[in-house]
């Protein structure tokens, strides 16, 4: 199963689980958190208007859930007139019946002496037999020329008291709320009773209660679109999201494999979008990239270089080999002359020095073959003052110049740099070597020294055009009258490119000029 699908199935069980848990959620939960609070948006209707009213005096600015059953009475502190508020409209109401008025003094006596009530009985301060009795016996009977009269019904009374309870506002507010059911449906009532400077304000709200079967309905009605439209939304999210991540993943796949399949040429960057673990797993796999074909250049290179070694072995060691065959061969030759007495070759004083020029010379190579191939894996930097290497090398060289008659011309300024001592020796020894070796008796080297380069000119000297090109490779010599094995400018241009400097050699209109410098190659 590939991530897609599993993204998809995964969040299907998900969303599932959602799902079944709004669903139990409406189903238990909501009807009840709904009855609740309606219970307290009626409580907090009637705390509303009794604090609107005592400002106010009206209800002007009062808003109410059920504007029709509520009303505000105030009671002022004395006289026989009291006041009728609601959303209607206010009244002034004149009481002449002293059996009302008797009630109204009690209303007014309990609110001032309130510790007294909790030693009354319930029926004490029941007063709905009192005005019961009031509206059948005497309300418009002498003023209307209509008759009312009140049907005794035998039934008792069919309100079920269900809880009540008294909120303590403040120390001049209590709000009564009690609840109760007429057998069909449920109701709750609410007294607010607030002492205002000496008047007695009374506010009563009713409100049915909602019932948790009447909601039920309602909720199975709109399940199944509520399921619907939840999955929908959950299934195009879970799409989008799926979309979201394996997208940026497979991108990711995509490139790595273009990446691993292009070893041998530049491939662009993954261009990363965002911060998330993805744009940090696609910044890490760029990274890598770089890394590992930074390394495979470095690699490259290497190889480049030892294929070049190789091959410059295999054709140094070829050279080597016939180069020493002649020294070889003509040892062998006079050794055997000797041996056998033939001819001139009985005078073994004449002819040993000869053997030993040429066991010289095929020691001198091998010298120099394992000190080229020795000395890449030894190089040791440090500062060296190449004015005296060039005064140590002329030195070994004192009475070689003497014999040839051979003047030195300096021009020298003290010059350090960093480089390995024995390099730069051999190097500039065998420039100074090949200039002496070259220039004829009685002759003129010149030797210049700046911190850019060292420069040897030896006059009455010249090299032949068509040998230049080839004038640093192994066993090439200029001319057989002074001719050497011909290593010196070999070892010459292989060391100067071991330490990264450049080495020339040209003909100018006096002689030859070699000039190897300082300033490190690109």
């Amino acid at each position: 199963m590939n991530l897609s699908k599993k993204t998809f199935l995964y969040s299907a069980i998900i969303s599932g689980t959602i799902v079944a848990l709004m669903i139990a959620y409406f189903v238990l939960m909501l009807p009840s958190l709904y009855v609740d609070y309606m219970g307290k948006l009626n409580y907090n209707s009637i705390k509303s208007i009794q604090e609107n009213y005592i400002i106010d005096g009206n209800y002007k600015n009062i808003s109410s859930s059920n504007p029709v059953g509520s009303a505000t009475i105030k009671i002022p502190a004395e006289g026989n007139k009291v006041f009728i508020s609601n959303k209607l409209g206010s009244i002034k109401v004149t009481i002449n019946d002293d059996e009302i008025l008797k009630i109204l003094e009690k209303v007014r006596y309990y609110s001032t002496h309130r510790d007294e009530i909790e030693n009354l009985e319930k029926k004490d301060f029941d007063f709905t037999n009192n005005i019961e009795e009031i509206f059948k016996n005497k309300l418009f009977k002498d003023s209307l020329p209509l008759t009312f009269e009140f049907l005794e019904n035998d039934s008792t009374n069919i309100y079920e008291e269900i809880s009540s309870k008294i909120n303590v506002i403040d120390d001049n507010t209590v709000i009564y709320e009690g609840k109760v059911f007429d057998g069909s449906n449920y109701y709750t009532n609410y007294i607010a009773l607030s002492l205002y400077k000496n008047d007695i304000i009374v506010s009563v709200f009713t409100a049915m209660t909602p019932k948790i079967e009447e909601i039920k309905p309602i909720i199975f009605q709109s399940l199944p679109m509520i399921i619907a439209t939840a999955f929908l939304l959950i299934l195009v999210s879970t799409i989008l999201f799926s979309r979201k991540i394996v997208i940026p993943i497979e991108k990711l796949v995509n490139h790595a494999v273009f990446m691993k399949e292009n070893t041998h040429r530049e491939v662009e960057l993954m261009k990363i979008e965002g911060q998330d673990e993805i744009a940090i797993l696609g910044e890490t796999l760029n990274e890598l990239y770089l890394k590992l074909n930074e390394n495979f250049k470095e690699l490259e290179k290497r190889n480049n270089y030892l294929s070049k070694q190789n091959k410059r072995q295999e054709v140094f060691l070829r050279a080597s080999s016939h180069q020493l065959k002649t020294p070889v061969a003509a040892s062998l030759l006079l050794v055997e002359g000797m041996i056998n007495e033939i001819g001139k070759y009985k005078d073994t004083k004449q002819y040993l020095p000869q053997v030993k020029l040429q066991l010289q010379s095929m020691r001198k190579i091998i010298d120099d073959i394992l000190n080229l191939n020795n000395s890449i894996e030894t190089i040791k930097k440090e500062s060296i003052d190449i004015g005296k290497v060039i005064e140590e090398s002329l030195l070994s060289y004192e009475v070689q110049l003497k014999l040839k008659g051979i003047t030195i011309e300096k021009e020298i300024t003290t010059v350090n740099i960093d480089t390995d001592k024995k390099l730069i020796f051999k190097i500039i020894d065998n420039l100074i070597n090949n200039a002496i070796n070259y220039t004829p008796k009685d002759g003129h080297i010149k030797i210049t020294l700046s911190y850019k380069a060292l420069t040897i000119i030896n006059y009455d000297s010249f090299i032949e055009e068509d040998l230049l090109p080839h004038i640093f490779d192994p066993f090439v010599s200029s001319n057989s009258e002074n001719r050497g094995h011909g290593l010196g400018l070999y070892i010459v241009a292989y060391y100067a490119k071991l330490l990264n400097y450049q080495i020339t050699l040209r003909n100018i209109n006096e002689g030859v000029e070699g000039s190897l410098y300082f300033i490190q190659s690109p």
